[in-house]
């Protein structure tokens, strides 16, 4: 760990999230997941600052001191330690960015500026799920088979994997034996959207055909190269078309997700369309390979295709049930200040760290679950350490692990732990990815935590099933706090408001449905018989979630790139109440999080005669901008001129050559005896420098195409670039037009200067 940090987190973690959160909103905060742990290449404990997921890949940050790669101020072990960790992460597969604490702190804008570049202008950031069991999922083969027996038993068989909750399979049947048949049949008999993906052309038109005879209720779209139709009920799609557009789709916009020659699945682009999507049943379609390749194949779709989600594996027995009790405690955590999903860590030590609050911890521990195995998820360190000692304190056999622990010693730890010399396990972090104690039978979950990611992740760590856990008991720490600064817990995280003390919280129907009897009877289930609790006991849990009331709406920032008016104008409409928010998150004094409702701002934008912007009509709003162009000068047309001779086939143009193109458009008119431009501007007066060039870029032609995003600066990097919605949509002959266009309208505003002149004599 980096020399700043401190035990509960450290300033640097909270300005990279603030810095985070400006760039791509609150509500993807919480996707953010810091001190994740992971081992190096030589198998010992490592923790990344910041980890995301992208869908496709993980993303690693790292927030670096002064002295981390400068062999002059730090030893050369430490140098070579640290780039050992990065490398390891490298060799993961994950992508590596670092920023150093003094650019967080002195150049937040090009931070801002990178982060944008480098993970998206529109990320697609999902949860990270190592705590999941894969999803099941089993090879079937029919190549010795005749056609209809092969496929009948085929059909049969993908039914009963359903029956079981198994949600992947790889079909083998030779070439020319119909494979496209039974998977079309498979879909319709479950009747839901469906994703066709195929490497060639040729394959997505055959599939569509075949869908269009064998299932004709069914509309049927294709999506490759210019021809989208991404909204019928079946589409077919070339894996290229999918993978460089799925932004376009929502991650559950299919149930039915069907891959042909499943063996090139292991190149990236399948494997970003495989992680994007959570279709109900995913199914590879392979001509039948060699038998080695075969668990190879199936291991591809396991680990890139999501994984089971926590209620469905307690459903099929792969996790075992969890129970609860919620421990309130007299801590006030309602000034404690938030960075959209951490607490600020030093205000949040303040309040927790107090003997009363961790004396609670020991004597629950003793008056429900003494002799139980037990993992307690502590704040920090120092947290830790001192629960630890109070456990010993009360003749109980308990260790604190955590990140600092030499590898070979948190190593003999938790050996111990699992031997059952230790009874109480005092932990800071996750103790390693991928581990987890099947024997484990509690939780304690005194870290206060609005990391949804980070409670899901403690909380899988005791979910393993072994002989005889009937379940776990999970014991929430529920401290007084606001609605917008809650800390997760079993109900939060389960949106379950009934609470009964050592309840089932997450179980099956028929576990619930059963034990529900018992509590109408007045009776305590069997398996909670021990624990000091009522089985009349019964409350109301806040669930209240301000994430994910924001995750479907609309923040500020994006309600301004989706209307035809400049963002001055609803800065100006929401401080005066012409604009009301529909839900509002207060980070501190000086921080709110505002969002709306779509109808929202449907309802804005037709009030105020605003047009609705989307990437389908952000390119013909643009070219209608350029067609219509008012001019108080001359600057927008010659922009526009200088982005089309310069950008690069993704839209991309260094400022420094669009200031050239100014200063030659203009001085070539000056050296022609024309005139240059009207005398109020710099060009006609002359003298002026590039940065004075570039100033009069950016505050004049280019703020009306940047607030209706179509334009977008990258100000520390010097690029100016063409929304991508805009740019390849744009034909050759439309960026012929646009020449045309602009050739006109500086030929018609020259000429009315003239004019002017003229008539002024």
């Amino acid at each position: 760990m980096h020399s700043y940090k401190s035990a509960g987190g450290s300033a640097a973690e909270d300005l990279f999230i603030d810095l985070f959160c400006d760039t791509f909103g609150g509500e993807k905060g919480g996707y953010l997941y810091s001190q994740y742990p992971f081992y190096d290449i030589y198998q010992d404990s490592r923790f990344a600052d910041f980890v995301l997921d992208n869908g496709g890949r993980r993303v690693a940050i790292e927030i670096d001191d002064a002295a981390s790669h400068n062999k002059a101020i730090i030893s050369k072990d430490k140098f070579h330690d640290d780039m050992l960790k990065q490398n390891s992460m490298v060799h993961l597969g994950w992508d590596v960015y670092s920023w150093a604490v003094w650019q967080l702190q002195n150049e937040p804008d090009r931070v801002k500026d990178e982060l944008r570049v480098f993970l998206g202008n529109h990320p697609l950031f999902k949860e990270i799920q190592d705590y999941l069991p894969k999803q099941r999922g089993k090879s079937l083969d029919g190549s010795n088979l005749k056609l209809k027996e092969h496929q009948k038993a085929a059909l049969e068989a993908l039914k009963a994997m359903r029956d079981v909750h198994e949600t992947i399979a790889l079909l083998h049947h030779a070439t020319g034996t119909g494979k496209t048949v039974t998977a079309v049949m498979d879909a319709k008999s479950l009747g839901g959207r469906v994703l066709f993906v195929a490497h060639t052309h040729e394959l997505v038109i055959q599939a569509s055909n075949t869908f269009q005879k064998l299932w004709k209720s069914a509309p049927v779209g294709l999506y490759v190269e210019r021809t989208k139709e991404p909204e019928e009920h079946v589409v077919c799609a070339s894996i290229q078309s999918v993978a460089l557009n799925l932004d376009e789709f929502r991650d559950d916009e299919f149930d039915y997700l069907i891959i042909d020659e499943a063996h090139h699945a292991s190149a990236e682009t399948y494997q970003k369309v495989l992680a994007h999507f959570r279709p109900k049943f995913i199914l590879g379609l392979t001509a039948t390979p060699e038998r080695s390749d075969d668990n190879d194949i199936l291991e591809i779709f396991q680990n890139v295709a999501h994984k089971l989600d926590i209620k469905t594996a307690v459903e099929v027995g792969e996790l075992v049930p969890i129970r609860c009790i919620r421990i309130h405690t007299n801590i006030d955590l309602t000034k404690v200040r938030i960075n959209s999903f951490l607490y600020k860590s030093r205000e949040l030590e303040s309040k927790i760290f107090v003997p009363e609050r961790n004396a609670l911890i020991v004597a629950t521990w003793l008056d429900y679950v003494k002799g139980r195995k037990t993992v307690v998820f502590c704040a920090s360190v120092k947290h830790a350490n001192e629960i630890a000692t109070l456990f010993k304190e009360n003749g109980i056999n308990a260790i604190a692990v955590s990140g600092e622990m030499k590898g070979s010693e948190r190593k003999e730890q938790l050996a111990k732990y699992e031997n059952g010399d230790i009874q109480v396990l005092c932990a800071c972090d996750l103790l390693n990815e991928g581990w987890d104690s099947p024997k484990t039978e509690v939780l304690f979950m005194a870290r206060p935590t609005m990391s949804k990611v980070l409670y899901t992740q403690q909380l899988g760590r005791g979910m393993r099933t072994a002989e005889g856990k009937e379940s776990l008991m999970v014991f929430d720490f529920v401290d007084n706090s606001g609605r917008y600064n809650m800390p997760y817990s079993v109900h939060r995280l389960f949106q379950l408001k009934d609470y009964r003390p050592g309840a089932l919280a997450v179980a099956s129907e028929n576990q619930r449905v059963a034990e529900q009897n018992l509590y109408f009877r007045g009776e305590k289930p069997e398996a909670i018989i021990d624990y000091p609790v009522s089985a009349t006991d019964y409350e109301l849990v806040d669930i209240f979630n301000w994430q994910e009331e924001a995750e479907g709406m609309i923040s500020q920032s994006e309600f301004v790139r989706r209307v035809s008016v400049q963002s001055e104008t609803i800065d100006d409409y929401v401080r005066k109440g012409r604009i009301v928010p529909d839900l509002e998150v207060p980070m501190s004094e000086q921080r709110t999080y505002k969002y709306f409702r779509e109808e929202t701002v449907e309802k804005y934008a037709e009030e105020y005669g605003w047009t609705i912007i989307s990437d389908d009509n952000r390119k013909d709003l643009f070219m209608d901008m350029c067609r219509t162009m008012d001019m108080s000068y001359s600057y927008k047309p010659v922009l526009i001129k200088a982005i089309l001779q310069h950008a690069d086939d993704k839209g991309r143009v260094k400022l420094a050559d669009i200031v050239e193109y100014f200063r030659g458009f203009y001085e070539s008119r000056r050296i022609r005896g024309l005139i240059v431009e009207k005398k109020r501007s710099i060009y006609a007066k002359g003298g002026y420098t590039d940065k004075d060039v570039e100033r009069n870029i950016l505050i004049n032609p280019f703020k009306r195409f940047e607030d209706m995003q179509m334009l977008r600066h990258t100000k520390t990097l010097g690029i100016v670039e063409v929304d991508s919605a805009v740019w390849k949509r744009l034909t050759q002959e439309e960026k012929e037009e646009l020449e045309l266009i602009c050739d006109k309208k500086l030929q018609e505003y020259f000429d009315r200067i003239v004019k002017n002149i003229r008539g002024m004599h």
